[in-house]
């Protein structure tokens, strides 16, 4: 004797309710199925209950819910009105509460051009300093859009025509796209989560793969910088270099309660001193004690000068005698960079002040300095990352991996 099949019971046409098997007969109210009862509110399990005894069910179904009190029905329609400013706005105080200043203020400037249309200069910063808006500022605001801006809009107008439509409104972007999506998304997902808006209306909007930017510097380019550089910059690529060093939260970040130095010197050998830099979890990117050991004694020399000229705050300051910043660093090497092309020296396209870790990474893994190579492990735990970042990014330039391939072939 054949097996009944289970699940839904089939029908000649649609009347409305069906029989699943194990939960009775049921109505389609949306995308979930209700239970229909009898006239004392029992649900109806049988499957052999008579067609007319379940259509009166049903029936008493449809009245019951055309009882109801009249208002939306959906959960979105009964919500009030919200644009795409206001999800910013929500976003924004609940980041900057939690989350890292850096990452703040990069997705404010983001998250700022989306709804004015204007690019970050002209954003409030909440220092204090923001400018009046008078007539010379409106017309430099004119002046300098880019896009007439989305912030009114609402969310549920809000449509990935729009996201393309401010994305191909700035030609710069081309490798900045991936972290502008991610600060809408992440927006987006934020209200939806705390129930300020219903949906994403952008959920599925395709987010761009990562690039992985592992530019490194030769030896004769760094000779080239570092004798066109001002004496600053020249520090700052010389130890970044040698130490791998994380340009904005350590170099620049450097006070003396980091550093230690260890005189452990043998028959007067400069070679064995050593000194670390150490920054405790809530100072470091990773959120783990970052340690740098460095041996280098020009490196050495370069921070207990600084030590000497300054007791407090950050160690290392530009030509101005201010303390560098990421953003400064960043300014510093792209003007170096282009100075050193009109001299005829070429670095890679997206060369910049971050290639001075890179290039560490190289040098450290084919044992530039020392005349040993190393393997990933050493280097992720030199470097303050992970075994895998650091597979992912320098494996090409590891001999340690590259040898047994050779090997077998």
């Amino acid at each position: 004797m054949a097996k009944s099949k289970r699940g839904r019971k089939k029908g000649s046409r649609n009347l409305g309710f069906f029989y699943r098997s194990g939960r009775g007969w049921c109505a389609t109210e949306g995308k979930r199925s209700v239970p229909l009862c009898d006239a004392e509110g029992q649900p109806l399990r049988d499957p052999a209950t008579p067609t007319k005894v379940v259509s009166e069910a049903y029936a008493r179904y449809l009245h019951e819910k055309n009882q109801q009190p009249d208002g939306p029905q959906n959960s979105a329609e009964s919500r009030p009105p919200v644009t795409v400013l206001q999800v910013c706005q929500a976003y924004l105080a609940n980041a900057k509460a939690t989350g890292s200043e850096r990452t703040h203020e990069a997705r404010a400037d983001t998250l700022f051009d989306l709804c004015f249309g204007l690019p970050p200069e002209f954003r409030d910063k909440g220092k204090g300093d923001a400018a009046p808006l008078t007539t010379d500022r409106k017309k430099q605001m004119a002046a300098k859009r880019i896009h007439p801006g989305y912030g009114q809009m609402l969310v549920t107008d809000f449509k990935p025509l729009h996201v393309d439509q401010w994305l191909n409104s700035h030609a710069t972007w081309k490798g900045g796209r991936r972290s502008r999506i991610q600060a809408l998304k992440r927006a987006l997902n934020y209200c939806v989560e705390a129930d300020l808006i219903a949906v994403n209306p952008i959920k599925g909007y395709a987010t761009p793969k990562p690039i992985s930017r592992v530019t490194y510097i030769t030896a004769e380019q760094e000779s080239a910088l570092l004798d066109l550089a001002n004496s600053a910059i020249r520090v700052a690529i010389k130890i970044c270099i040698r130490t791998g060093a994380r340009p904005g939260c350590e170099f620049a970040a450097l006070e003396r309660r980091h550093v230690s130095i260890e005189n452990s010197c043998q028959g007067g050998s400069e070679m064995d001193r050593r000194m670390q830099w150490c920054f405790k979890e809530d100072e470091s990117k990773t959120g783990k004690l970052r340690v740098l050991r460095i041996r280098d004694p020009e490196v050495i020399d370069l921070v207990e000068a600084a030590l000497a000229k300054r007791s407090t705050g950050p160690l290392f300051r530009n030509t101005k005698g201010r303390p560098w910043t990421r953003e400064s660093l960043s300014l510093g090497f792209r003007n170096l960079r282009k100075r050193l092309a009109q001299r005829g020296v070429e670095l890679d396209d997206d060369a910049c002040m971050y290639s001075c870790r890179h290039t560490y990474a190289k040098r450290v893994l084919q044992g530039y300095w020392t005349g040993k190579a190393t393997n990933i492990e050493t280097l992720a735990r030199l470097m303050g990352n992970s075994p895998q970042v650091c597979r992912d990014h320098y494996l090409q330039w590891c001999d340690h991996f590259s040898e047994p391939l050779w090997d077998a072939c």
